[in-house]
């Protein structure tokens, strides 16, 4: 049974319409936030029904340690959110597909029984989207999205669309984020902003520890009272503004004052430019929004180059250059020889190993991923690339593997990545030291980002290790290595611990191992 038929078990036709839209776990917080969606047609949920839900969903969650927070969020049915959410959709998934796309070529009729949408297509783009089921997915995407049912048609016109669609991926254009400079006048909500945002432009997703600056543009302040938490029954204050910055990108901003910090805020004024840190986050409308914690008045900096142009890359065909390494096949001029056990012979392995900003597959992002491909037992191919974070690279990582912010400040994303590396490991068994525990985590966070599923076989070398009966009651890749009389020179570098792995995982599975 999922979450979902649980739900309408306990409370039957009582809250029929509401259906569960996510589930974020924040480690970094110990928070969990689920989210709830029903019909902006319905009539809003009283206090009361919220703390109801609110009470099931403590008592059926096991939150060990873990603080528990329900938002309820209505589902608009506005032809303007309807042509927000298609543009996302194509932009995430099909991104030529949507520059190709405007919005002229959909057409929204809102009835009282459901949505009617026609897409207006080539024959060519037609055919693209048959063969790869899309309208199946853009309905369920849809229907999800706004509690409603859509039927989609495709109408045929007759269109300019000469691009390679069956190369969309590929041949998707990728400009590496950056970061411009500017100088703090004065702290006025939170200290310890780095004076470096990125621009506007690149945000397209939610995403946390956000640094933005800009112009502020109509600011409003509202007042409210708090009717739960530890302000229960309080006036309380939040401002809300958009900002702009110098390429025209524009967000909306939420900041929710404390007392102590109403006065300066108050003083913000239209035309300022800020240096704004927070989370961007989707609000009730669906729409991009920065919930703003930190705030200072800062000044620009005129800019060496321009940093929107500096270094800029467009990868036409891979983004990743594997390396065949025909040095290292150990076949002999007498056929090949059955040196390795039924878990190496007639297989292709891949083994990789990750270097990573951090410990926490949850939030922490891939700076650098290197791997090798063994065929038969012998080790034949190279994949070595690294990442461009979209978060500074802490200085303990920094020291630990001496991948610093230049090495990855022209890497390509790793939405490209993620995408080429599962289509060299397709019909292959993923294996590496540890990865069930830590590796693979990351890997398939990022392949769900993207819609690929990594569902291989596995083969962790730490189990094998384990399984060996090594004399040891340590089993980190470094002490295997050296037992098994293997370097590991270059360690904490993805490709090297890659390299090393998969020597690791040919000799435990030797024939004649003794």
């Amino acid at each position: 049974m999922d979450f979902q038929e649980e739900f309408n078990l306990a409370f039957g036709e009582k809250y029929k319409n509401i259906s569960l839209k996510d589930v974020l776990i924040k480690q970094r917080t110990k928070t969990c936030v689920v989210t709830f969606l029903y019909p902006a047609t319905d009539k809003e949920l009283t206090s009361q029904q919220k703390q109801e839900i609110t009470d099931w969903l403590s008592n059926t969650l096991s939150l060990e340690k873990m603080d528990l927070k329900v938002k309820f969020m209505r589902a608009f049915l506005e032809e303007r959110l309807i042509l927000n959410a298609l543009q996302e959709f194509f932009e995430n998934k099909y991104k030529i597909l949507g520059s190709y796309l405007s919005k002229d070529k959909f057409h929204i009729d809102i009835s009282n029984i459901d949505v009617g949408l026609k897409i207006d297509l080539s024959k060519k783009m037609i055919q693209f989207f048959e063969e790869h089921k899309i309208v199946a997915e853009l309905q369920a995407y849809l229907n999800a999205a706004f509690l409603t049912e859509f039927s989609i048609t495709l109408n045929e016109i007759e269109i300019n669309d000469d691009v390679d669609i069956e190369s969309v991926e590929i041949k998707t254009s990728y400009r590496p984020q950056r970061r411009y400079k500017v100088e703090i006048v004065k702290e006025v909500v939170g200290k310890n902003i780095t004076p470096q945002p990125e621009y506007l432009s690149y945000i397209k997703a939610p995403k946390e520890a956000v640094i933005v600056a800009g112009f502020i543009k109509k600011i409003e302040r509202k007042d409210y009272v708090a009717k739960k938490g530890q302000f229960e029954g309080q006036q309380r204050t939040f401002f809300v503004f958009e900002i702009e910055d110098e390429k025209n990108g524009k967000i909306e901003c939420v900041h929710f004052v404390a007392k102590r910090n109403l006065q300066v805020v108050e003083a913000l004024e239209e035309a300022m430019f800020v240096l704004l840190h927070g989370d961007v986050r989707l609000n009730q409308l669906g729409k991009l929004c920065l919930y703003v914690d930190k705030i200072a008045l800062a000044s620009t900096v005129e800019q060496d180059d321009d940093p929107d142009t500096l270094n800029l890359k467009t990868w036409e065909g891979p983004v990743v250059k594997t390396e065949r390494l025909a040095a290292l096949e150990q076949d002999n001029m007498f056929g090949k020889v059955e040196k390795y056990n039924q878990k190496i012979m007639g297989k292709t392995i891949v083994v990789f190993d990750l270097e990573t900003t951090g410990l926490d597959p949850e939030i922490d992002q891939i700076i650098e991923l290197g791997a090798v491909k063994i065929e038969d037992g012998n080790i034949v191919e190279k994949f070595s690339t690294f990442v461009k974070p979209t978060v500074p690279i802490p200085f303990e990582v920094v020291r630990l593997t001496g991948i610093d912010e230049q090495m990855v400040e022209n890497a390509p994303p790793v939405e490209l990545v993620i995408k080429e590396f599962y289509e060299w490991t397709k019909g292959a068994t993923l294996s590496g030291h540890n990865i069930i525990g830590f590796d693979l985590k990351f890997v398939k966070r990022e392949g769900g980002n993207v819609g690929l599923d990594f569902d291989n076989p596995v083969i962790d070398t730490l189990t094998e290790a384990r399984q060996a009966r090594l004399n040891t009651t340590v089993y980190k890749l470094g002490t295997i290595a050296k037992l098994l009389g293997i370097s590991l020179e270059g360690a904490h570098r993805a490709w090297n611990d890659a390299y090393a792995t998969a020597q690791v995982l040919l000799k435990l599975n030797e024939l004649n191992r003794k």
